[in-house]
């Protein structure tokens, strides 16, 4: 009977990931308050710098790192990396004065991640298999860049299954990042 319940736990467990796709899994009411903000000017140029800590003990942030200096690059948005506890994650802590001339300062913790690919078993039948999962946890902070006030705090997530268990992890995070970097303004 316990095994039974775990095998159905577990399938009720899949059945719930599955409803989560690339796209981040937001508050509607914090994502609506975060594009009031207004992040890019009319034009699409930046309206703030960007600090980025990549922390997985299951990806390379490396790759992660790239994606997003590619986006940077083709927005001209200023990119620092830095650890998660970097003081730019702090509230009360004014940008450099150099960064004052943007009014606000973004600060994202991203945590990508990748849950292998296993089977489920079970004496009385074959449960089945089940491909790999990617995804990614992220706050994202911002502030204002003259006075370090906390305007908003905003977790993200998002996860998908892997076709099959065959082939390059990089191109299911690449589009993770781009959906996550979508969702903070202009494409």
């Amino acid at each position: 009977m316990r095994i039974r319940i775990l095998v159905i736990g577990a399938v009720a467990a899949l059945a719930l990931q599955a409803c989560v796709g690339d796209k981040p899994l937001v508050d509607a009411a914090a994502q609506s308050n975060l594009q009031s903000l207004q992040l890019f000017n009319k034009d699409a140029s930046p309206r703030f710098t960007f600090y980025l800590a990549c922390s997985s003990d299951t990806v390379n942030c490396g790759n992660v790192e790239n994606w997003f200096d590619q986006w940077a690059d083709a927005r001209h948005v200023t990119l620092r990396k830095v650890e998660a506890n970097d003081a730019s994650f702090a509230a009360g802590q004014p940008s450099r004065v150099k960064e004052q001339a943007l009014p606000y300062r973004l600060a994202v913790h991203y945590e990508p991640w990748i849950k292998p690919s296993y089977t489920v078993t079970s004496m009385y039948k074959q449960g089945g298999s089940y491909p790999p999962l990617l995804g990614y946890s992220a706050t994202v902070y911002v502030f204002d860049s003259a006075t370090g006030r906390l305007l908003q705090s905003l977790p993200m997530r998002a996860e998908k299954a892997a076709d099959s268990d065959k082939g390059s992890a990089n191109p299911y995070l690449h589009a993770q990042v781009e959906s996550f970097l979508a969702s903070l303004g202009p494409a």
